[in-house]
């Protein structure tokens, strides 16, 4: 049986190891390989790092091959500002149209993907699905540009907004299929798009490698037993909201409640300013961890917590990494966020609470805090329960393969 040859062409998706980030190796490792050849095309500059590169300074490209999930690593430049950015983006996608002759020699696509965050991925893989005539599927992880307006970053009267904007509509019309990760297709029927063209498949978590991980790893932290701690891992960034997490902490500066922040991001220095600054002694911040601690760095915890800054876009839903982790911990979670899927609402896994409200989100940690521990118990276990049933991906990747295997079909009638 001849094998099904599948391109995805994504800036960002790293080999496992090389960064936290594995939507795609966590989707196309569970597809038969002996059915499927998976190439993932990416770059060599490892986003939101300090000049780190995959690549040796004398290397071009490189091929690395995880569990039949091949990634052909392009060379790119490095970057910082904003405007750097954006031609790593353009020249990405110059090296990925030249690196399709030689990728064709191994391999002629049966389908192309092309996944966002930034739209030259998608013109790649639409120029290349057009050249080499098969079916083209867009992944939209971000809803670009609109993302910038909504963290106010730009506004929709500017040149830059309206350049995106036409390329994302052009990507529209052009897909055979569009895969979102929202959770609802109401911004792709609002721009006019047929609902039938999109699909949603969201982020998730890998149960399996989270379970052997929490068997392997030790916590690389251990908090004290005499406090309620909270966790958060991940980002520091504005549309993190951590600010209000950090006003939360200073009213609940009398309880035996302490937050402990995990990770890096562009406002870190400044959060830890102002906690220094207003002598706020229940908040405790440390350096990223390794992906395969996080299950037994949540374990150390007697809650999880997630913010959300409070903008239009989140009417579409959300679909972050770590709260499907969190789900997967068996902890109860804090939630703060106006958005259409409120998963541990949904889920009876913990607190809801409304975005950026400092006092409401103090009376739904106190309200957890006050809860017995068998109750506390359960809500992590409905977690629990929810994630192995909608969101392991095992069975995101068998709704993608049902995408690509229709697709094929459809062009074969």
């Amino acid at each position: 049986m001849n094998k099904k040859n599948i391109w995805l062409i994504s800036q960002y998706s790293y080999p496992p190891g090389k960064s936290s980030w594995r939507r795609h190796f966590d989707l196309f490792r569970h597809f038969n390989k002996n059915e499927y050849n998976i190439d993932i095309i990416s770059g060599s500059f490892l986003h939101n790092s300090e000049n780190q590169h995959i690549l040796k300074e004398n290397e071009k490209e490189r091929t690395i091959d995880v569990e039949g999930v091949k990634y052909h690593i392009l060379r790119v430049m490095s970057y910082s500002k904003h405007i750097d950015r954006l031609i790593a983006m353009i020249q990405f996608f110059f090296k990925v149209i030249f690196f399709s002759k030689k990728l064709l020699k191994e391999s002629k696509p049966d389908i192309i993907m092309a996944s966002s965050p930034h739209p030259f991925n998608g013109l790649a893989g639409m120029y290349l699905a057009k050249k080499y005539k098969c079916p083209f599927i867009i992944e939209i992880r971000d809803l670009w540009p609109e993302t910038w307006v909504a963290m106010g970053a730009t506004t929709r009267k500017s040149i830059l907004y309206k350049i995106f904007a036409y390329i994302e509509k052009k990507l529209y019309k052009n897909a055979n299929k569009i895969v979102t990760l929202t959770a609802n297709k109401d911004y792709y029927t609002s721009i006019g798009i047929d609902e039938k063209k999109v699909e949603i498949i969201s982020n998730g978590v890998d149960l399996e490698s989270y379970d052997s991980n929490l068997k392997e790893y030790r916590s690389p932290l251990i908090f004290s037993k005499d406090n309620f701690n909270i966790l958060y891992t991940g980002s520091h960034s504005q549309g993190d909201a951590l600010d209000v997490l950090i006003e939360t902490a200073e009213l609940l500066s009398e309880e035996k409640i302490v937050f402990h922040l995990v990770g890096e991001g562009v406002i870190k220095e400044e959060l830890k300013k102002i906690v220094e600054k207003n002598n706020i002694n229940n908040v405790k911040f440390y350096d990223r961890v390794k992906k395969y601690e996080i299950p037994s760095l949540l374990k150390e915890s007697d809650a999880v917590i997630m913010l959300l800054r409070d903008i239009p876009l989140y009417k579409y839903g959300m679909s972050p990494n770590k709260m499907y982790e969190y789900l997967a911990s068996t902890k109860p979670i804090i939630f703060s966020g106006n958005v259409a899927n409120d998963m541990v609402k949904e889920a009876n896994a913990g607190v809801s609470v409304v975005a950026e409200n400092s006092k409401k989100l103090k009376d739904g940690i106190l309200s957890l805090q006050k809860m017995a521990i068998n109750e506390r118990e359960t809500l992590g276990k409905n977690g629990r329960k929810y994630v192995e049933k909608n969101y392991d991906t095992k069975v995101l990747s068998k709704k993608l393969e049902r995408v690509i295997l229709k697709l094929l079909e459809d062009k074969n009638v």
